[in-house]
Order: C-alpha cells, then structure tokens, then sequence
C-alpha cells in the first residue's frame, strides 16, 4: 500500500509557530484544517454560534414553545441508529425533564429497521396519523422526506424537521412547519454537526424562548454528553469547531458519570472517542441491529432507575455479542464468495456489489466497510427485508462518492430505488429484489464514471517522520507524546496522528495468551504490533538487529504507578524487504 505524508498548508504550519505550538503540533494541525481557528483548541462557547442563525430555527422554536404552553401532544421521531437515539433522549430529556412536559403528552417513535427503513417512510406516517399528535419534531430526519410528510400535514398535524443530511434537488419538504438543517441553501451554520447536534441546538432556541433559568440551561448544556456519543457515531468531521466543542466538553460531562446510564457502562472507566466508537456505539446500534428496534437503546440512555439501565445495558450486550457472531460468518462467506468469483477483484472491479440469502440487514453496512478495507474499493451488500424487497447498505472507500452515486443512479433510472439516504462515506437504499441485476450492472457504471479521473490506488496517510524535528534530537519522549495528546479529541477529519519511520528493531518475541501479538524494542523504544500474525507460529515479518519501516502511533503505558511510552505499530517490514 502506497504512503504517503499529508499535505500541510504553510499559512496556518506558519501561524502555528507563531501563536507558540511546539513544530511537531503545528505540523499536525497543519496537515488537517486549511484555516486556523483558536477555538478548535481552546473549547469555549466561542466555538457555538447561536442557533437561531439556522434557518427556520427560531420559527420552529417559537411553535414548539406554543405546543409546550397549550399543552399539546408533541410526538417525536428519530432514526434508530446512534444519531437517532441520542437526538431522541436530547429531545425528550429536555422536553420532560428540564420543561415539564409530561408523558401523556409526548409520544416516542422510532422506525423499524426492517419493517419501515431509514428516514419518515410510508409506514411512519401512517404511525404518525393513528398516534394523532398536533406537532411532530424529527430528528436525523426528514430532510428527503416531502411526500409522507405531506400527507401528515394534510392530516393537520405540523410537522418541524430537524436533520443534518443533503437536501435533494427538489428542495426541503415544503410541508413541513420548519426545516431546521444546517444544509439547506443560504444557511450559515456550520453543516458539519450530525442530527444530534441539530437537535440540541433547537432545545438551545427552545430555552431562549422560554426565558429559562441558569439551572435550566445549565442541565441542556450537560446534554453534550448525549451529542458526543452520537456525533463520534456518526462519523461526522472533528476538524470542525463546533463538533470539536461537542464531542470535548460532552466527554467532560460523561466522565462526571452523573447520569446513570454512563456509570453502569463505563463502570469505573474513562471514555474517550475510542471508547464511544468501538465500545459504546456499536452495543447501542445493536439493539436495532438485532431486534430491529431501538427500545433498549434508548432505555438505557433515558431511564433515570440504575437497576433498569443496568438491565437494558446487559441486553445490549448480548445484542452485541450475536451482531459480532453474525458479523464474523457473513464477512467470512462474502469474502470466500467474492475470491472464488475473481481473484483480482480489487484491479478488476470499480466495485463490490454483493448479495446472498443468507446476508443479514442488521449487519450488512458493517461487513460492507470490513470488505471495502479488505479489497480497496467501494463495496455495497444487498439483504432480504421480506415481500420482494431488498436492503443495501454501501461504504464508499477512500474515493468515491456514495450518496452522489445514488442520486444519479436515481436520476437516470427513477423509481428503481424505493428509498435512498446518506453521506459521502456510506449510504442505504432499498429496491426490489426483481432488479438488483439492473443495479448492480448499471450503478457498477456510474461509479466507473465518478472515479475515471481519479488515481485509485489504496494509500495510508501519515505526519511523516517523527524523528526528524530537531527539537527531538532523534529521539521520542514523554513531552512529544503529551503535546500531541493536548490535541484532543481525535476521529473523523481530525485523526489521531500515524508517523512513518525507519527504526532499528530489537528483541523480537511473541506475547499474549493467544501468541499471534509481536513485542520489541524499536530505536530502544518498547513497542507492540498487535496480531502481528495470522496465525500462531507463524515467521515473524522482521528479525531482531534489523533496520525496519514502520507506521505507527504513541501511546502511555501507565504501570504501578509509573508512566512509560511504548509505540503501537499499525504496519512494519523490513528494508530489506
């Protein structure tokens, strides 16, 4: 796989040096954002403009305040994954908790995974009428939704969107009450922020409205834990300001462990953005995954009993537990399927397009981005829902397009896609299974023509050489280790830096209980390159005394209360080799 350094823009390097950032940070920050903004450190509420800029957000603020005072029935709607749940426990912590709104006057739906896809369908809004509500906010919903959500205002129901995805050509629902979606044309939010975020700005308008008390406000400002998990989930970019104040003060508040929910699962433990991508979002994307519900989910995050937020959280986990199973035996058949098929996929193919009877829709998008990493290019895996249809989920790799993909899929061949949503990373569709060879043949096309002018050769993206800053004297310490830590948080559009290096490797062995797991000495550093090997046994992939090539990042090993360095290999050979 092709390295290579990224690309850093010399004006904020530049501005870097002279605001005082050591030469290693500014490079790091240099090779990320292409504007320097203080507040992307500094986490003040700087960093958040008010959220009445958002187009028609005071105006769905000010109806809201008058449904709250009527006493109206309110029914909320959210989409069952991360983004979803934690905008539905925003909505309705602040609406019942902190406003007083009771139950009897909020209604909670979610969609169905299977039963009703993605988004406001059909068979949402026909819940939506029988429930009978006189206002409906949705959540990470709503914007490609116009047809049903003309037919719930014809209902007489007034219907406020919130939503953070790409607004089709046609324009936003022109039903709708409100449309508060920070891609809507002459907005001037940052369009970054997930639906969570969205949502929680909108309760922001609701307080201003309401003329809330500190305490009030106090408790919608410790709802950013809430927006954290869901914005880290969502995979939304952390080079934006406003994600990056999200996700670092809403962490502050989870670690508090002030809500119930976050002491039963940390359990004495920290969370970081790690934590919330690998731990905590998968357990609640498994509730829908699994049961094709988002009830356990959004128990655990909203039940204020330990007891049954620690029970919801033990579902969760076994909900997790089968999705891993489940996960493991599709990924393994797609892929056998997919080699016995060509040999050479990743060179022949623009993409993967892949169905089975035997394929899962609770877990299909996960396999498809194991697979896309696996052969280097975009990958999409159909499922059986029942009644002739079929559910895709697609990852578009590190080139392509995907949602754009389907929009010009949509554009030529109108009416083949039932339904379709997402972003340029991943997307979800649903067609009848009568025409998954019409898909596959003619959107393998449409990618073809997305990525013709595009060099598509798989590449790591690393911060180069960490051993060549002066100010090192060619060597790594604790001080270059918590200046980049300071940087904090890491994740989408703002990764955790990967250096490059060539070293010299000593005392080579094996470690763990399951010795697949490679310890050594790099340049007199102590280092581990976890399953380093297929299989037990197996040749190491460099020798003690040699000069090696490696990717890697720094971590602290804490010990006995002593703190040691140690780096983390992501990929090594020898130069040799």
């Amino acid at each position: 796989m092709l390295i290579k350094d990224r690309t850093i823009n010399e004006e904020v390097y530049q501005t870097c040096i002279e605001h005082g950032y050591p030469e290693i940070v500014a490079r790091i920050i240099a090779g990320r954002t292409d504007t320097f903004d203080k507040n992307i450190f500094q986490f003040t509420l700087d960093a958040i403009k008010p959220a009445d800029i958002m187009v028609d957000c005071t105006k769905a603020a000010k109806r809201i305040v008058e449904a709250i005072y009527k006493d109206e029935t309110i029914l909320l709607f959210t989409d069952y994954d991360v983004d979803g749940c934690t905008s539905m426990a925003i909505m309705y912590e602040t609406l019942h908790n902190i406003f007083g709104v009771p139950n009897s006057k909020l209604i909670r739906l979610t969609g169905n995974r299977t039963v009703d896809g993605y988004g406001l369908t059909d068979t949402i809004a026909d819940k939506i009428i029988k429930f009978k509500p006189t206002i409906v906010i949705t959540a990470d919903a709503g914007a490609s939704d116009g047809q049903r959500i003309k037919r719930v205002a014809d209902a007489g129901i007034d219907v406020i969107v919130t939503d953070h995805h790409i607004v089709p050509k046609e324009g936003v629902p022109e039903a709708a009450f409100a449309v508060v979606n920070p891609k809507r044309e002459q907005c001037q939010y940052d369009d970054n922020i997930a639906g969570c975020g969205v949502a929680w700005l909108l309760m922001t308008a609701i307080s201003r409205e309401m003329n809330c008390n500190i305490e009030q406000k106090r408790k919608i400002h410790q709802l950013l834990d809430h927006v954290a998990l869901g914005t880290v989930a969502d995979l939304v970019p952390l080079n934006s300001v406003v994600n990056r104040y999200f996700v670092k003060k809403g962490l502050e508040f989870m670690n508090r462990k002030v809500r119930p929910c976050w002491q039963v699962a940390l359990n004495g433990k920290a969370a970081d953005t790690g934590y919330l991508a690998f731990r905590l979002a998968p357990r609640i994307n498994a509730s829908s995954r699994m049961s094709c519900e988002a009830i356990t989910a959004i128990e655990f995050l909203t039940h204020n009993n330990y007891d049954d937020i620690a029970q919801a959280y033990r579902q969760l986990d076994i909900f997790n537990t089968q999705r891993q199973k489940i996960e493991k035996e599709m990924f393994n058949a797609a892929k056998a399927s997919i080699s016995m098929n060509s040999t050479d996929v990743a060179i022949s193919e623009p993409i993967l397009i892949y169905y089975s009877e035997n394929n899962h829709p609770g877990v299909q998008g996960i396999v498809a981005g194991k697979l896309t990493e696996n052969f280097g290019i975009p990958v999409v895996m159909l499922a059986d829902i029942g009644n002739g249809v079929v559910t895709g989920s697609g990852r578009a790799g590190q080139f392509l397009h995907i949602r754009d993909a389907l929009q010009t899929f949509d554009d030529r061949f109108s009416g083949i896609l039932i339904a379709y949503g997402g972003h340029k990373a991943a997307a979800g569709f649903k067609l009848h299974k009568d025409n998954i060879r019409l898909f596959k043949d003619e959107f393998s096309k449409i990618v073809a023509e997305q990525l013709k002018t595009k060099d598509t050769t798989p590449y790591i993206n690393t911060d180069g050489s960490l051993k060549s800053f002066d100010y090192l004297q060619n060597q790594i310490s604790l001080d270059t280790y918590y200046n980049i830590e300071a940087l904090r948080p890491f994740g989408i559009g703002f990764p955790a830096p990967l250096f490059h290096d060539k070293m010299v490797a000593t005392d080579v062995k094996v470690i763990g209980k399951n010795p697949v797991h490679l310890s050594m000495m790099l340049d007199g550093v102590r280092a581990a390159f976890f399953n380093a090997l297929d299989k037990p046994g197996e040749p190491f992939p460099i020798n003690s005394g040699e000069i090696v090539d490696v990717i890697y990042t720094l971590n602290l090993n804490s010990w006995q209360g002593r703190e040691r360095l140690e780096i983390i290999i992501k990929k090594i050979e020898s130069c040799k080799s």
